[in-house]
């Protein structure tokens, strides 16, 4: 990654506020000490935002159909998201006040602040919700892990972005995520002639509660609220997808030596009609005599039960096992011609390996 030296330097004329630690010219702290201000020059190692600029190359190079290309465009995603976030931090931290509190204070034993990993991630399922075709993914990334005060990036492989927007006692805003792997309609009876299905990424703001302080059976419980804002990655744009939204039912439960965690999931989902369209809608074009034009509407979706464990095997490796059973009776569009069956199967399994870390540790408040 690209770095670029920038030096806070005092300016001229200075303009001077006051903050309840110090005096500030211009970004720089002054330190009063009974005789004139001593002005401390920062210099500070930045990472430009160029990883950025290179998503649309990247997405432009196909259709992120094949496990490389997908893993391109995702891992371009994570790390524009991650860099970008990282600058502000820093920069952050360059003009911020010397003294922190306890609450942000970083332990000289804690977790890196940055990580970079190799992931293989593979999926076995239903090709899109409500389809009676199944399809295997296998994705090899690469997988950066970014522990910010604010912004943490690849930490949990099934939220792997995860915000500290707002904290309040057992409140906490943060963001939900969610995706659907590009489907081949040749591969797909319902779908034969229709155009493909593009790689889908939902992200959105999550309210989550949790219920206790204390483990309750074992284990913690959280409600969790849902927007996610669904965009189709195909071309240099994407293209917007509608919204879902999903109240979810959380339990996590830590073994004692914390290298093992279980977790298991209820999410019912509802979406926009414009979501729907997108895995149910039937143009006129595409009409046949097996297959009505279709105009999907928005309601319910479906409610889908996850369960997951979490091995981490040593400081290096983990690993990640789970199942997920989608249920979609009763769902709002399960007249359309596109959707062939009312409940689906799927397994999954990814493993990842650290290789490299940084010295700076990261914040380990919760």
């Amino acid at each position: 990654m690209n770095a670029q030296l920038i030096t806070l330097q005092e300016q001229s004329p200075p303009r001077r506020w006051r903050n309840d630690q110090a005096t500030v010219f211009n970004g720089m702290k002054v330190i009063e000490q009974g005789h004139p201000p001593r002005a401390q020059l920062h210099s500070v190692a930045l990472p430009l935002p160029a990883l950025p600029t290179m998503l649309p190359t990247l997405l432009s190079a196909s259709r992120c159909f094949t496990p490389n290309r997908l893993a391109a465009c995702f891992a371009a995603i994570i790390l524009s998201i991650t860099a970008l976030h990282a600058n502000a931090e820093e920069a952050a931290a360059a003009t911020g006040p010397a003294e922190a509190g306890a609450a942000d204070m970083v332990p000289a034993d804690g977790p890196p602040l940055w990580e970079m990993r190799l992931a293989l991630f593979s999926r076995y399922g239903p090709s899109y919700p409500a389809s009676e075709n199944n399809q295997v993914n296998i994705v090899p990334l690469p997988l950066p892990i970014y522990r910010g005060k604010f912004l943490r990036v690849g930490e949990d492989s099934e939220s792997p972005i995860k915000g500290r927007i707002f904290r309040a006692d057992r409140i906490k805003l943060d963001f939900a995520f969610d995706i659907n792997f590009p489907v081949k309609s040749e591969d797909v009876d319902a779908r034969t002639d229709m155009p493909d299905l593009d790689f889908l990424l939902e992200v959105g703001p999550e309210l989550q509660f949790q219920f206790t302080r204390e483990p309750k059976i074992g284990g913690l419980w959280y409600l969790g609220l849902q927007a996610r804002p669904a965009f189709s990655f195909g071309s240099l744009n994407p293209d917007y997808r509608g919204i879902a939204f999903s109240p979810e039912l959380l339990y996590r439960k830590k073994f004692a030596d914390n290298r093992d965690e279980l977790k298991f999931r209820i999410t019912p989902t509802w979406a926009t009609s414009k979501y729907m369209d997108f895995f149910y809608g039937v143009e006129e074009q595409y009409a046949t005599p097996d297959r009505e034009a279709y105009k999907a509407s928005g309601g319910y979706l479906g409610t889908d039960l996850s369960l997951s464990w979490v091995n981490t095997i040593n400081d290096k490796w983990q690993f990640v096992i789970g199942t997920r059973w989608s249920f979609h009776q009763g769902a709002k569009n399960e007249d359309s011609p596109l959707f062939t069956k009312d409940y689906g199967i799927g397994a999954f399994v990814a493993f990842t390996w650290k290789f490299w870390e940084s010295e700076r540790r990261a914040h380990t408040v919760e």
